[in-house]
């Protein structure tokens, strides 16, 4: 593409070509920091030449040949409901679907969704990857090269950390023929993931992304990063400046990539050393409690006009037990230190449907927001201008690998009736916005996230029909979808995940 910078060129010739594919548009894909890290883990072998794809690009971004050209085809799958678009783009281009059938292209996929639960997708994969991908170019290469079969190719990836053969081991039928497999972990993290390719074709045209830390150092119940990326990970602040350099002469701001910025040992350093470079910041979403002032002063420096935060829940009990102990008084102290600092907008994630949430709970969140507006405009008039306080309010779904894993899920109409009272009590009020996620489609993420492989039918029946009747597919599908997202798992139920 003509607006991109970056993009790897190579010859085919004597080299093992990968087409990593993102199961959604060019937009969202270039905008995920992963597919840059394994494009540019991938292309930085010499034996390998790696090309994207996307829905709105089904032929190579690089070189425009087809899918069907590479021997090795290789998801990134952040997202559950992108499961469905990966059955579309094999199906799409002819490819065999069931990996037992399958003798052409060996197809493999990573990323989070992947990490959190393969189980959905096992039927249609060769070769799930499990973990942080920077390790995956030589161990592919290796086998690959040395190998005269497919079943050769498998035998040497076998037992690898991050190498999870589904042929080989089904934790419903309690084990096969390998033993459980092992997340890959990059440690130490000596070299920072960041922009690949830069375009302004995507929601950070903006920005040049780099990765401070992987990994999280709280214990919120009802989130998988401190499990599926653990240990928390900081990058050596003498391995991120260098890359900075690489930022400044981009002429980008930097986009700064982490599940908690401040949380940092060396924040300080970094902080001087984005300073001493002249840099324009653009943090992530920000933690309430951990914003500093050396935070505040380079956002007031770098003109920062809107940060996201997430207060989950306006009632301090329900938050301290999801394992967010953070108090209302530090949530409006740290709102007004921001717009304080310049910040014009703010965007506040909350969530309806938390385990032990009561109608008060709800109530708590309106009045949190009231307060939070409160104080937002009266200091927005200090700066003579009054931005907009954006309130985004998702659906609680219970994911594999968090706290929360066995919890059942409200149903849809339940939700429905918390965001309506939530969005009544906020009607009106001037300077918020309300939006949400329609709990439909949580309820069918949830579906998905805690599926085994029969779930995978579901997928299948979904991809060969619009989002408009997926609702009727749903009804149609044999067996019933409730028993995935709505109940309780027994403590003593195996779980289609927990076998890692």
């Amino acid at each position: 593409m003509t607006s991109e910078q970056g993009a790897v060129q190579k010859d085919h010739g004597g080299k093992l070509a990968i087409a990593l594919a993102y199961p959604n548009t060019y937009w969202v894909g270039m905008s995920n920091l992963g597919l840059h890290t394994l494009y540019r883990a991938l292309n930085r072998h010499p034996g390998i030449v790696c090309e994207r794809f996307f829905t709105d690009h089904p032929r190579s971004v690089e070189s425009g040949r087809p899918l069907s050209d590479f021997p090795v085809i290789a998801f990134s799958v952040s997202y559950e409901l992108d499961w469905i678009n990966v059955v579309r783009i094999l199906m799409d281009n002819k490819i065999e679907l069931t990996a037992a059938r399958r003798t052409g292209a060996i197809v493999i996929a990573g990323g989070a969704a992947v990490t959190m639960n393969p189980e959905p997708a096992c039927r249609i994969l060769d070769i799930c990857f499990l973990g942080d991908g920077e390790g995956a170019a030589e161990m592919l290469h290796e086998a690959y090269a040395s190998s005269s079969s497919r079943a050769e190719f498998f035998d040497r990836l076998e037992g690898r950390d991050g190498i999870y053969l589904p042929a080989r081991f089904n934790p419903a039928e309690a084990g096969g023929e390998s033993s459980p497999p092992r997340l890959s972990v990059v440690d130490p993290l000596d070299t920072p993931a960041r922009s690949a390719v830069l375009t302004k074709d995507t929601a950070f045209g903006d920005m040049f992304l780099v990765e401070t830390a992987r990994g999280c150092p709280y214990h919120c119940k009802f989130c998988t990063a401190r499990a599926i990326y653990a240990p928390f990970r900081p990058v050596p602040v003498e391995a991120i400046l260098p890359v900075l350099d690489e930022v400044k002469a981009s002429g980008l701001k930097l986009g700064l990539v982490s599940t908690s910025l401040n949380s940092h040992p060396q924040a300080a350093e970094l902080y001087a050393g984005i300073m001493a470079r002249g840099l324009a910041i653009a943090p992530p979403s920000l933690r309430f409690g951990m914003i500093t002032p050396e935070l505040l002063e380079h956002i007031r420096l770098s003109k920062v006009k809107g940060v996201t935060l997430a207060p989950e829940t306006g009632s301090e009990d329900l938050r301290r037990s999801i394992g967010k102990p953070i108090p209302n008084q530090t949530i409006l102290m740290d709102i007004e230190r921001l717009i304080a600092s310049g910040i014009r907008d703010i965007k506040l994630y909350c969530m309806v449907g938390l385990p032990g949430e009561t109608p008060a709970d709800t109530d708590a969140t309106i009045d949190l927001i009231k307060r939070i507006r409160q104080g937002f405009i009266k200091v927005s008039r200090g700066n003579r201008i009054i931005g907009t306080l954006a309130v985004n309010i998702n659906t609680f779904v219970p994911k594999p690998h968090s706290t929360f894993e066995r919890a059942p899920m409200i149903t849809v109409g339940e939700a429905k009736e918390r965001i309506k009272r939530l969005a009544k009590g906020l009607a009106g009020t001037s300077n918020v916005q309300v939006s949400f996620e329609g709990p439909k489609w949580a309820y069918l993420q949830a579906v998905i996230a805690r599926g085994d492989r029969d779930v995978f039918d579901l997928i299948h029946l979904l991809a060969r029909y619009s989002e408009n009747r997926w609702q009727e597919m749903l009804r149609a599908w044999p067996r019933n979808p409730d028993y995935y997202a709505l109940r309780q798992w027994d403590e003593d139920e195996p779980l289609p995940w927990g076998f890692y």
